[in-house]
């Protein structure tokens, strides 16, 4: 008897094992072939070459790219200008890698980022517990499960690295978070009266397809069926969906953004509902204390000396 028992558990953990594996594969194939609604091409194309290269660890050892960056950050003013994406995976680990080898431990430390924050009650999260930070299918994805700390150090470092570059545009800069009032400003673009980030006061186009990644019902959080699909499961890439007026990705929904204000984001998220998707609404995660799975960033870039 015991021993048929025996092989009985191991047949169940077999088949808990094989169906994992299957889900994981799934999610992976998510990553990879999601496709972007404005375009109905491969979403994953901010940094394609982070892509072919395959291996996350190769991305980490190099440094920023200035001219990428000077190309993706969007004029609001004379001395202001706006990062076009939120911050992604890629970039967040260039970062830490470059922490970790010039031995900042204390600054390594608080800007880890806290994969355990997957864990959530309502859904089986391990495979991005395991992969959203480390694979290279997640590399333009929005960077969540970071800390304040963090992501005021990231700011410090791009800000050090900038600097210190002879091809930059700018003699000096200053990258940070925004203040909410600046945030406000780059999502209306010039339109006081707007709601949205984009035109108009609907959250879909008039092909019926939802301008951003939210959730739409209290259940959902794999997406549905047909016009009523937002194309992602949980973030989407960072370039996705349609950019405003200016030229900026996501800043309604996807994940909600940190501001300068400690504790404090704006945008909404990929688990907010519609209400959220405002402009100047509060979503669920509008404060937070910890790092969270729904939580990322944008860095705004100052301009000290032309």
């Amino acid at each position: 008897m015991k021993l048929s028992k025996m092989r009985q558990a191991t047949k169940r953990g077999d088949s808990l094992k094989k169906y994992s594996m299957i889900f994981v594969k799934g999610i992976l194939l998510i990553a990879i072939f999601t496709v972007n609604p404005s375009t109905g091409q491969n979403i994953l194309e901010h940094g394609q070459e982070t892509q072919k290269s395959g291996k996350h660890s190769q991305t980490a050892s190099r440094g920023i790219d200035v001219r990428s960056i000077q190309k993706h950050i969007i004029k609001i003013n004379e001395l202001f200008y706006a990062s076009q994406f939120e911050v992604t995976n890629d970039e967040y680990s260039i970062f830490l890698n470059h922490l970790k080898q010039n031995k900042q431990i204390e600054k390594y430390q608080w800007s880890q980022i806290d994969s355990s924050q997957w864990r959530v009650n309502s859904a089986y999260n391990e495979p991005f517990v395991r992969y959203y930070h480390a694979h290279p299918a997640y590399a333009n994805y929005p960077v969540v499960n970071v800390s304040f700390e963090g992501t005021n150090f990231f700011c410090e470092w791009l800000t050090e690295q900038y600097n210190a570059n002879a091809k930059r545009q700018f003699k000096k800069v200053l990258f940070r978070l925004p203040t909410k009032e600046e945030w406000i400003t780059m999502a209306k673009c010039g339109n006081p009266s707007a709601i949205y980030p984009w035109e108009g006061i609907e959250l879909k186009t008039k092909k019926g397809i939802y301008r951003c990644n939210f959730m739409r019902a209290a259940d959902d959080t794999m997406g549905v069926a047909g016009n009523n699909n937002d194309h992602a499961d949980i973030t989407a890439p960072s370039k996705s969906y349609w950019p405003n007026q200016c030229g900026i990705y996501n800043l309604s929904g996807n994940v909600a953004e940190m501001i300068a204000e400690k504790g404090k984001t704006m945008g909404g998220s990929w688990l907010d509902e519609a209400e959220a998707m405002k402009i100047e609404s509060q979503g669920k995660f509008a404060t937070y204390k910890t790092p969270m799975p729904t939580i990322g960033f944008r860095y705004v870039m100052e301009i000290i000396e032309k």
